[in-house]
C-alpha cells in the first residue's frame, strides 16, 4: 500500500469512528497507544481524543501508525 493510500485509509477510519461514536485504540509510531473516544476532528492534522486515562488529548495524524475499534477484554 502506498503512503497516499495509507493516509486516505486513516482519514476514512477516523471519520467513521468519529461519526459512529465508536471507542478507538490508537497505536502510535513510537509504540505508545491510546484508548478513547474521538471528540473532534481537525481535517488532515489532528484529532482530540477523550483518552481513558489522560482525558482530552490531541493526537496528530502524523503520529498514528494504526487505528482500530477498541475492544474491551472479556
Amino acid at each position: 500500500m502506498t503512503s497516499n493510500e495509507e493516509i486516505n485509509n486513516l482519514h476514512i477510519k477516523i471519520n467513521y469512528f468519529f461519526k459512529e461514536k465508536c471507542p478507538v485504540h490508537i497505536k502510535l509510531k513510537t509504540g505508545y497507544f491510546y484508548n478513547g473516544l474521538i471528540l473532534e476532528v481537525a481535517e488532515n492534522e489532528f484529532i482530540i481524543l477523550n483518552e481513558r486515562l489522560n482525558g482530552e488529548t490531541p493526537v496528530f495524524y502524523s503520529e498514528i501508525e494504526k487505528i482500530d475499534r477498541y475492544r474491551e477484554e472479556e
